[in-house]
């Protein structure tokens, strides 16, 4: 996958690689010195000869935090801790990334912590024109013959009652308020649909026991 991708690309690779990654002195300028073990296991020297193969870097040994917020899986005992995710980058673009660092608060369901990176990247400025707001009518309303012809009537009082003008794009502009103010009057305009329709307040109550449950855990 990463042959595919353009040497030109800022190339991010992250995940748990279950790699334990050393101070040795062949790997220094791929792991930095701010690693939380002492040896590479067997998963690290292959993690490390890919980042060497493909020019990469691991960002996640390179920034100077407390051991705590090193580490990304504990034992279920809760006394060994190990750093075994990583975020991965291209050497010459490693100035993207600004930090990364290990999260125990959030409750991710699962035995790994969360791990943060902070990426710097410049985007163009892309200035786009406004969207235009289109109008939702009402489906049931559109759809019902009898309303359709309720709408006859009205669309043509509001023609009928508009004096006429010479400039066109006046004339435009009357014709397309008729049918605006007919269309409102009748059809109907149809409300947003709300998102995340599956969400009340008996998930909130379980999210809340989950939380106080893995406060209390921690």
């Amino acid at each position: 996958m990463v042959d595919k991708v353009p040497k030109s690309d800022l190339i991010i690779i992250l995940g748990d690689v279950y790699a334990k990654l050393g101070k040795e002195s062949a790997y220094q300028k791929i792991i930095g010195k701010h690693t939380l073990h002492e040896e590479t296991n067997r998963n690290g020297e292959l993690l490390c000869d890919f980042s060497a193969a493909n020019n990469m870097i691991v960002m996640s040994t390179q920034f100077q935090h407390k051991q705590i917020h090193k580490g990304t899986w504990r034992s279920p005992d809760y006394n060994t801790i190990n750093q075994i995710d990583h975020v991965l980058v291209n050497q010459n673009k490693k100035e993207a990334i600004e930090d990364v660092r290990s999260l125990r608060g959030p409750n991710i369901d699962s035995d790994h912590c969360l791990l943060k990176s902070t990426l710097k990247q410049r985007l163009p400025n892309i200035y786009k024109k406004k969207p235009i707001q289109l109008t939702k009518w009402n489906k049931t309303n559109i759809q019902d013959p009898s309303k359709l012809k309720q709408y006859r009537t009205p669309l043509h009082n509001k023609l009928k009652n508009t004096p006429d003008t010479n400039n066109i794009n006046e004339e435009w502009e009357r014709m397309q308020k008729a049918v605006m103010d007919a269309a409102n009057e009748v059809k109907q305009t149809q409300g947003r649909t709300p998102r995340n329709e599956w969400w009340d307040e008996e998930c909130r109550q379980h999210i809340k026991k989950k939380n106080e449950a893995r406060s209390k855990w921690l």
